[in-house]
């Protein structure tokens, strides 16, 4: 791919301005509402209890984990008309990353603040003068690290603007995948994608580092805590999962429609399905190799900080190396999504709970027990929930998108292309039908994962032994 690597532009530079501008407004804007609606929202879980408190994180990171296309999906129904463009997509932006961005205050909030919530309580210096003069003071850091964060999120994003953008949201995602699909300057775009990734890795190994900070003890003062935030949250959150419902309850009246494409609805799912074991194959072995690199040199390698990449140039890399043909269509979205899709979501579910076990993984190699022991029976025995999560989220991504799909140049339709058909195409009904059959198909495939990897155990432990 590198041979397409020039500094020469071949474009004006007022598209180049344009599309970067517009990049950096919709994610700017994004980035800026939810860090500021983070606050009040985060001292809103301040008012829960710890059980219902743990509940509701769960379901506040829903928006971010699931793919963009359920978001779009609740957006484009509760909002009518939508405003298609730059508004469109700082509107999805929003709704996709508040939550992340609220737990994120949340921690930082707890990390923090320690005990002078209620040491200012207990002098009484009122909540307007403990929010000016200690807690922005105290969190300032903190949250711009959060609004970067979300910066980067948005400001690689391709799923949004690829459905919503309209034409008048053009951005460096969009202006990359036109360079490469429409006018074939492939030479621009790799030029563009090469600096967008260069920016982008470098941001997130600076956000990301190690921060070491002595652990301090939190205690809930009542400056913390809003009730106001709170009814924020519980809006947010009915808004979400309650659109969701909505939309598919209302769609089963077109179920009959939907039988219409039941040989493509067949096809597709065939093929989904033999992608996501291979997928999940592929990404196996990943996770192994980087567990066994982190066993012999107690740290991860810099690819962990590889959290948001550009999905463009990554799908042109592979549409580059394998031959234009349906039959390497899997094959591509395998490798694609593997380098999009395993660093993120590894990061996210497996990480730290990885390095939590740092030491009993320190005392096993002093005592000269094998990397395999370690593995099988310290990492994945006490991680378990956790790499069942992980890999749920790898099945539930690879079957609902969209735009990594696309931008891999593949022909064979895909349930997430299916989905996102009708859903620009402004056929909501179906488009809800469809993903509401992703998220069957997901679970039965996870039951099936669960099941193989139990048998599986149960037979190397046999002969193990």
């Amino acid at each position: 791919m590198f041979k397409y690597f020039s500094p020469k532009f071949t474009i004006s530079t007022e598209e180049i301005f344009f599309a970067l501008k517009n990049s950096t407004w919709q994610a700017g804007t994004a980035a800026f509402i939810v860090t500021v609606l983070s606050i009040p929202m985060s001292q809103g879980l301040m008012a829960l209890g710890s059980k219902t408190r743990s509940w509701v994180e769960k379901l506040l990171m829903l928006p971010q984990i699931f793919p963009a296309l359920y978001s779009i999906l609740i957006i484009f129904s509760l909002v009518n008309p939508f405003p298609m463009g730059t508004y469109g997509i700082i509107l999805v932006f929003c709704v996709i990353n508040l939550g992340f961005a609220t737990l994120l205050t949340l921690w930082s909030t707890e990390n923090k603040m320690g005990r002078m919530a209620l040491i200012s309580e207990v002098y009484g210096i009122g909540r307007l003068r403990f929010l000016s003069r200690i807690y922005f003071p105290a969190l300032k850091a903190d949250l711009w690290v959060n609004f970067f964060i979300i910066f980067i999120f948005c400001f690689s994003s391709f799923s949004v603007p690829l459905m919503v953008g309209g034409g008048r949201g053009l951005n460096l995602e969009v202006l990359i995948y036109e360079k490469i699909f429409v006018e074939h300057n492939w030479n621009m775009a790799v030029t563009l994608g090469f600096l967008q990734t260069l920016l982008i890795f470098f941001l997130s190994v600076l956000i990301f580092r190690e921060q070491r900070r002595p652990k301090e003890v939190f205690v809930k003062g009542r400056y913390l805590v809003s009730f106001t935030g709170l009814v924020f949250v519980l809006v947010y959150l009915l808004l979400y999962i309650g659109g969701y419902l909505r939309g598919v309850t209302t769609s089963l009246a077109q179920v009959p429609f939907l039988f219409m494409y039941i040989w493509d609805l067949a096809a597709a799912t065939s093929f989904t399905l033999k992608t996501v074991l291979l997928f999940l194959l592929m990404n196996g072995v990943l996770l192994i190799l980087w567990l066994l690199d982190f066993i012999q040199r107690g740290r991860f390698n810099s690819a962990v900080h590889m959290i948001s990449v550009s999905t463009v140039v990554t799908g042109f890399a592979f549409y580059l190396i394998f031959p234009v043909s349906a039959d390497f269509d899997q094959t591509k979205i395998i490798f694609g999504m593997s380098v999009l899709l395993f660093p993120a979501l590894f990061k996210l579910f497996l990480q730290k709970p990885i390095e939590n076990l740092s030491h009993q993984i320190n005392i096993a190699k002093a005592l000269g027990i094998s990397k395999r022991v370690i593995i099988s029976e310290i990492i994945f025995r006490q991680l378990k929930t956790r790499l069942l999560a992980w890999a749920s989220f790898l099945v539930l991504w690879l079957s609902s998108d969209y735009a990594i799909v696309k931008s891999l140049g593949i022909q064979t339709q895909t349930l997430g292309m299916i989905s996102a058909g009708f859903l620009s195409s402004y056929r909501l009904a179906l488009s809800y039908l469809i993903s509401f059959y992703i998220l069957v198909f997901w679970v039965l495939v996870m039951v099936l994962v669960y099941t193989a990897v139990k048998v599986i155990y149960v037979v190397y432990k046999k002969f193990a032994l």
